[in-house]
């Protein structure tokens, strides 16, 4: 029997860079039943600005999928946040709009907090305006 120490903050961010978005089910396995995922500007183009709990951090990716196809992460940067199990993280996403097949391109900054192998807080930030405009085109 092996004992298998539990995922750490930067652990979980980055597997979750690698499921997505090929496997939304095992994505979604890395939150704890009542993890936040802060989209703090959000309002810009009409979306919650918090989901609390798994199945609404789940269904919020799902909207995010069923308007971009064919993402890809790259230039992922992480910092540990000393004395707690979190990070700092930039990385970029690429894609296409489904609904117009255009390119998709964006950069976030995320702050990711876990406990016990999962993630309890994920704040997400990217430029809301060129999102906005992602939709629009």
């Amino acid at each position: 029997m092996t004992d298998s120490k539990p995922l750490n903050a930067e652990e979980l961010l980055l597997r979750s860079l690698d499921l997505l978005p090929r496997d939304l089910d095992a994505w979604s396995a890395l939150f704890a039943e009542d993890a936040v995922f802060h989209l703090p500007y959000a309002g810009t183009f009409d979306a919650p600005t918090s989901r609390e709990g798994r199945e609404a951090v789940f269904a919020g990716m799902t909207w995010f999928l069923s308007l971009v196809d064919k993402l890809e992460v790259g230039d992922v940067t992480v910092h540990n946040i000393a004395a707690r199990d979190a990070v700092v993280a930039e990385y970029s996403v690429t894609g296409r709009m489904r609904s117009s097949g255009k390119p998709f391109d964006q950069i976030y900054i995320v702050r990711v907090e876990a406990e016990d192998g999962l993630i309890t807080h994920f704040s997400e930030y990217f430029d809301t305006l060129r999102f906005k405009k992602h939709l629009e085109s």
